[in-house]
């Protein structure tokens, strides 16, 4: 099997969502001193490559525990969006353009790659002059029915954030943050996405890869 990383590398310098706190690293135990090491670690969840859950934005939302562990390893199909402007809305026409099939789609894990994180993950631009989804995108994709959206770039553009709830209120999970997602061919691979089983939690940091056989 041939395994390719998506996730964001974490570290204290780690841009969070703005709002969030920046990660913190605490050692608790040393090597030299303790005989062991051992790491405090604060951070949001929300932070880096993680997923949202339903409950992140829905009152009677699943929590990302009570997500079916199958929900996480899925076929991957991946949209080209490199040519996405910054700070603009992606549109629907958009995706239709990158080759975008709702029955394609259905089940999968459905990555939208624009490649922005790649440039961006250092930076405060993250969160800053990135694209976003557009309305009617987030409506089309909900109505597609993945079982997660994969994405290099924020969901939503301002608070209150209407396209997290329009896509998790279909039950799309969101898989936030992830890297390298351009060099990806449009199929034929899975996504594996496993959050830590965080309970009773709207959401959960992730190791995500792609795998070929």
């Amino acid at each position: 099997m041939d395994l390719k990383d998506l996730t964001m590398p974490f570290s204290s310098r780690t841009i969070p969502v703005p709002g969030h706190p920046q990660p913190e690293f605490e050692t608790l135990h040393d090597l030299d001193r303790d005989g062991v090491r051992n790491t405090i670690l604060r951070f949001s969840i929300h932070t880096g490559t993680h997923i949202d859950a339903p409950s992140h934005f829905i009152r009677e939302g699943a929590s990302i525990d009570q997500i079916a562990i199958e929900r996480f390893h899925r076929p991957g199909v991946k949209l080209d969006l490199t040519d996405a402007p910054p700070d603009e809305p992606i549109g629907v026409d958009r995706l239709e353009r990158a080759g975008f099939d709702p029955g394609h789609a259905a089940g999968s894990i459905l990555l939208l790659a624009t490649g922005w994180s790649d440039g961006a993950w250092r930076s405060e631009r993250l969160y800053g002059d990135n694209p976003f989804l557009g309305p009617d995108a987030a409506e089309a994709l909900a109505q597609a029915e993945p079982s997660a959206l994969g994405l290099d770039f924020a969901v939503d553009e301002k608070k209150p954030w209407p396209n997290h709830t329009v896509l998790l209120g279909a039950e799309v999970l969101l898989i936030e943050n992830l890297m390298g997602l351009p060099a990806l061919p449009a199929d034929g691979y899975d996504v594996i996405a496993f959050p830590i089983r965080m309970e009773g939690e709207n959401g959960g940091p992730a190791r995500v890869v792609a795998a070929t056989r």
